[in-house]
């Protein structure tokens, strides 16, 4: 799949933004049933770790990632467990060669990810939002990473 322009991001995050209740809830339920694995995924992945601020943060992102990819190039494919369990394994081998390193070595290795990520302007999108979520009451710094690598999971199987 090409990368989703800027623009795409753009439109797409304003778009959801503005959604009422009612268009979250039709949003959901297209999501259940156009990509169950990763709505499951989303819903259940360390379910011990985050607060509830966090875990909604983590679903509502996910849609949006969601349908910011679903404007691209090619359909979407059915994501599997399979596929999640393998992206999230090379996410979470990569945070992990990032635990011992400096602040400004980590970022480094985090602004050489984002120029060489086959979809930056989502990626982009995603690190903002998480960095602008800690501002507001409930999301915790420490989660930061997890949540981001979450994400990345979800954008590295809708990508295939």
């Amino acid at each position: 799949m090409k990368p989703i322009s800027a623009e795409i991001v753009e439109t797409t995050w304003k778009r959801i933004a503005g959604f009422s209740a009612r268009e979250g809830k039709t949003l959901a339920e297209k999501f259940a049933a156009e990509q169950p694995v990763v709505m499951t995924y989303l819903m259940a992945v360390d379910g011990d770790l985050f607060n509830e601020d966090e875990r909604e943060l983590l679903f509502y992102l996910g849609a949006v990632v969601w349908q910011m990819m679903a404007q691209g190039d090619a359909p979407l494919p059915q994501v599997t467990e399979q596929m999640i369990d393998q992206a999230e394994a090379a996410n979470q081998a990569t945070l992990e060669s990032l635990v011992d390193a400096s602040e400004d070595d980590a970022r480094a290795a985090m602004a050489q990810m984002l120029q060489e990520y086959t979809q930056p302007e989502v990626f982009k999108y995603v690190v903002t939002a998480l960095m602008e979520a800690t501002q507001e009451e409930g999301i915790r710094d420490e989660n930061l990473g997890v949540l981001m690598v979450n994400l990345k999971t979800v954008i590295d199987c809708l990508n295939r």
